[in-house]
């Protein structure tokens, strides 16, 4: 399980201040972290003016705790614990890459009044819907990968591939666009195996909504992923489209380093 690159900042960071690095050394630097769930936790902590009470509930989590080797970071027990935790989330959904988030959710569940900071773990655990407001000033650059519209004569091996590596709920999602009118299903390739695919559907005049999409393990962090929303998002934009909806964002970092994004909440249209 390889780490993202906002942990390791996370956890540089927190090592400057306490060693073994705490659980609230741990959301100390997560704070100081500029992703837009960080300014929604902080937003929520401002608000309520519980970021001490929250702090001093870490604390007598990990008092008299033991220190724990994880990597080159000398950890409190239940910050490790907290890792462990992360790594099997991680691992549950089919990702490659432990993040913050994951961790957050970790050591918040170890506080026995979780049930207090309810609100912190749907922000750092939920999925959420992220909005990109079209067009943009300067449209990120897309790779030069050969992204193509899937066919009729892809689809037995698209529906294959999303089945074997993703199952079946997706599966039924993309069987849908490849036949709806207002779908469209992309697809990239290693040589002539399929490496990947999104999708995406004309909500209306304004709005396309984007996802699922997936790449095979052993193809990310080549930037496959980053290709196939980058020739969605040029689709999008050259058709007239105002607002592109990523719909359950699962990895935000991967989404925030490529474009401008806002959370989107049905309440707030």
């Amino acid at each position: 399980m390889k780490n993202s690159k906002r942990l390791l900042r996370i956890l540089n960071q927190a090592q400057q201040s306490a060693s073994p690095i705490t659980c609230s050394a741990f959301l100390r630097s997560y704070l100081k972290e500029e992703g837009i769930i960080q300014k929604a936790v902080n937003h929520y902590l401002l608000q309520t003016n519980s970021l001490a009470t929250l702090t001093d509930s870490l604390d007598e989590l990990d008092r008299g705790a033991r220190a724990t080797l994880y990597n080159r970071y000398l950890l409190t027990d239940y910050l490790y614990k907290a890792i462990e935790f992360g790594s099997a989330r991680a691992e549950k959904f089919n990702q490659i890459v432990m993040t913050e988030a994951h961790v957050l959710e970790g050591v918040l569940s170890s506080l026995s009044d979780t049930g207090t900071w309810r609100c912190i773990l749907h922000l750092v655990s939920t999925p959420h819907d992220l909005l990109v407001t079209l067009p943009i000033p300067r449209m990120p650059m897309n790779l030069d990968m050969d992204v193509k519209a899937a066919s009729l004569p892809d689809k037995k091996e698209i529906l294959d591939f999303v089945r074997r590596h993703f199952g079946s709920r997706w599966t039924e999602q993309v069987q849908r666009m490849l036949i709806e009118d207002n779908g469209v299903v992309l697809i990239v390739r290693e040589k002539s195996r399929l490496a990947g695919f999104c999708c995406y559907q004309k909500q209306n005049a304004d709005r396309a909504v984007f996802g699922p999409m997936g790449v095979r393990k052993d193809c990310r962090d080549s930037n496959y992923g980053r290709s196939l929303v980058l020739s969605a998002l040029h689709d999008v934009n050259k058709n007239g489209f105002r607002e592109f909806l990523i719909s359950e964002a699962g990895p935000i970092e991967f989404y925030e380093r490529i474009l401008p994004l806002k959370l989107y909440t049905k309440e707030k249209g």
